[in-house]
C-alpha cells in the first residue's frame, strides 16, 4: 500500500511539472539540462596522452584520452612550417591496426587504402591551409569493454570540428566532424581496430563513390 501511495505521489509530481514544461519524447527540454552537458567527457589535448594510462582516472576517461592522444598524432595536417605531407604517418602506424577497417562518410577502406586517402587529405590541407588548419573535438562518449572490467578497449565516439583559414583569406571556415572508434587491446596494447570518420568539409566531395572492400572478421561475420 505504501508503494502505491508513493507511486501516486510521484505521478502527481510528474503531472504538475508537465503542466509547466510539457514532456515531448525525443525532444530535449529547454534550457538544456546542465547536468547532462556536464556528463560529457572533455579531454584536454595537452594532458590527453598522460591521462590515457593514468590508473586513477575512470576507465572511460582513460579510453577517451587515449583516442585523443592518437588523433593528435595521426590526423593528416602539417604541424610546423617545415613539415612535409608525411609527418603524421608515424602516428598512423602506431595507432591503426593493419587488419582493421576504416571509412570516411559512406566510403570504406582497408589499412593501405585509408592511408592513401589520408595522404590526399594531407596534401590538400598543406596546399590550401598550411599550418592554420584547425581540428578539435568538443566532447567524447566512451564505453569501455563490458566483458572485461580491466580491459583497456572499448568504443568511443567524438564530436567536433575541422577547417581553418584558407591561404590569402582572414576568416576561418570550420565544418562539423565526428568519429566512431572501436579500440581493441591486443597483446597488452591498444589499437584502433575500426574508425569511421564523418565530415562535411569540401574535401569529402572528391572521394570515390564506394572505396574498396574492407577486411571481414570471421568471428562475427559471414565471409565469402
Amino acid at each position: 500500500m505504501r508503494w502505491v501511495t508513493a507511486l501516486v505521489a510521484a505521478s502527481g509530481l510528474v503531472v504538475a511539472s508537465a503542466e509547466n514544461t510539457p514532456y515531448r519524447p525525443g525532444v530535449p527540454p529547454s534550457p538544456f539540462p546542465s547536468q547532462a552537458a556536464a556528463a560529457r567527457i572533455h579531454i584536454d589535448a595537452d594532458t590527453a596522452c598522460k591521462r590515457a594510462d593514468d590508473a586513477t582516472e575512470p576507465r572511460q576517461v582513460q579510453l577517451a584520452a587515449w583516442v585523443e592522444c592518437q588523433v593528435l598524432a595521426f590526423y593528416p595536417y602539417p604541424r610546423t612550417e617545415t613539415a612535409n605531407d608525411t609527418d603524421w604517418i608515424e602516428g598512423y602506424t602506431n595507432a591503426i591496426h593493419p587488419d582493421g577497417r576504416f571509412g570516411w562518410n559512406n566510403t570504406r577502406y582497408n589499412y593501405d587504402g585509408f592511408l592513401q586517402i589520408y595522404k590526399g587529405f594531407s596534401s590538400a590541407i598543406g596546399k590550401n591551409y598550411g599550418t592554420v588548419w584547425q581540428q578539435w573535438r568538443d566532447y567524447y562518449v566512451a564505453s569501455p569493454d563490458t566483458w572485461d572490467p580491466k580491459g583497456r578497449g572499448g568504443v568511443v565516439t567524438t564530436q567536433g570540428f575541422n577547417g581553418g583559414v584558407l591561404k590569402n583569406q582572414t576568416v576561418a571556415n570550420n565544418y562539423p566532424n565526428a568519429g566512431y572508434f572501436l579500440v581493441k587491446e591486443i597483446e597488452g596494447r591498444r589499437w584502433i581496430w575500426e574508425l569511421r570518420e564523418h565530415g562535411t568539409a569540401p574535401t569529402a566531395q572528391t572521394l570515390p563513390e564506394v572505396g574498396q572492400k574492407w577486411p571481414c572478421d570471421p568471428v562475427y561475420e559471414v565471409c565469402t
